[in-house]
């Protein structure tokens, strides 16, 4: 039987060749698309330290500078902790912190550069307060946050995210230093899960840094936690509340928001960008669905007079079909092969920012899909041509 194979697929070698030609470009084509879908799916799955459920939030900006281009000095200590304590007071507040350049959606943080071995990163700064947090409700997965003893230390301390906990420092990074200059050196006190701006973007290196006094944020972002439910509620005091304390003649309300409302706004908005690149996605799933089925199909329908000779010769039905399917699975699977050596290799040489674990599941994936696919399209005209009398196929010749 195998001798018998070797030599059907050898006696039509130029047809073979053709289809094998076929399938290498599907099998590029669906190893290419299915990179495009894991990475995506990938991104979207990676959790964020963020709870942002029940948090409101107010932009405050200085009349005199209202690009935030300098030190909101005009705002002293006294007046954010009177603020502060105005908030908490309300019955519909569980938390208050002030924050600079640390919101998800329209953080555009600071940050410094840092040299690992041979390896430049920039990690961005979030500039936070105690009861940061707590609004957010971040739980270190490492080490622990900010109290007390960091208020008096000579080398800033700092809580960095997964990613570059995991990459850099293998999972060790709670006392260690993270190395710049000046002001860039931090003490490690922490580990969070990693700091999304969107859903569906990829991380950012980040960490979260202590600084109390309002007077030093060059941005202004007064983040409240309420109640379940309150909302609505206390967005419509909300502005009430700030200009109790603050002077309106000297600063004024940028913008105010619920996150829950503002991650669904900023969804839709980048799913729709995405719709196109979905739409083509389909498309090309489609067509390498039914490039698949007509090419097999009909190369199987080229043979009816070789399987009518076949059949006059006493091959049985199941015989020819399982050897069809295993010419067809044979050459499929040397096209995929090949694809996925190249593909395997992509990571190790770097020309795309695609993990190994992503192209390597792709990969995997896609062979899965394509040994399917070859089924699917070899069956149905494998069994039909399998059962063909042997007068009905000679009569095409």
């Amino acid at each position: 039987m195998i001798r018998i194979f070797f030599k059907t697929l050898w006696n039509n070698r130029m047809r073979n060749v053709l289809v094998f030609i076929e399938l290498f470009i599907i099998s590029l084509v669906l190893v290419n698309l299915t990179v495009y879908i894991t990475e995506r799916v990938r991104i979207r799955s990676i959790k964020s330290c963020y709870d942002m459920r029940s948090v409101v939030s107010a932009q405050i900006m200085n009349r005199e500078d209202p690009n935030g281009t300098t030190p909101l000095d005009k705002l002293n200590q006294e007046t954010f902790s009177r603020l502060k304590l105005r908030l908490m007071s309300n019955a519909m507040v569980e938390s208050v912190s002030f924050a600079g350049n640390a919101s998800p959606f329209f953080c555009c943080p600071e940050g410094c550069t840092h040299k690992f071995g041979e390896e430049e990163v920039h990690i961005h700064r979030m500039i936070v307060d105690f009861d940061y947090a707590k609004v957010f409700k971040i739980k270190p997965l490492k080490g622990r946050w900010f109290n007390e003893s960091d208020r008096a230390k000579t080398v800033e301390s700092i809580l960095i995210c997964k990613s570059v906990d995991e990459k850099y420092y293998k999972g060790e990074a709670v006392g260690k230093l993270l190395p710049g200059k000046g002001r860039c050196s931090f003490e490690i006190i922490g580990v969070v899960e990693d700091f999304k701006r969107t859903d569906y973007e990829e991380p950012r290196a980040t960490g979260f840094v202590l600084d109390e006094e309002v007077k030093n944020f060059r941005h202004l972002e007064l983040l409240v936690r309420v109640k379940p439910g309150q909302q609505e509620n206390f967005l419509n005091i909300y502005e009430s509340e700030i200009f109790s304390v603050i002077d309106p003649k000297v600063w004024f309300i940028r913008s105010m928001y619920s996150f829950e409302n503002m991650r669904s706004t900023e969804n839709l908005d980048r799913l729709q960008r995405k719709y196109l690149g979905v739409l083509l996605a389909i498309f090309v799933l489609i067509n390498v669905l039914l490039g698949v089925i007509g090419i097999l199909w009909y190369n199987t329908n080229l043979r009816i007079h070789e399987i009518g000779v076949k059949r006059a010769l006493g091959s049985t039905g199941r015989f020819i079909k399982t050897q069809l399917i295993l010419e067809n699975l044979l050459l499929g699977g040397l096209g995929l092969l090949v694809v996925a050596l190249v593909y395997i290799q992509v990571p190790s040489i770097r020309i795309t920012k695609v993990g190994p674990g992503v192209m390597y599941l792709a990969v995997g994936i896609s062979m899965v899909v394509m040994v399917l696919l070859i089924l699917l399209s070899t069956w149905i005209p494998a069994s039909i041509a399998s059962k063909i009398r042997p007068a009905e196929a000679l009569k095409t010749e």
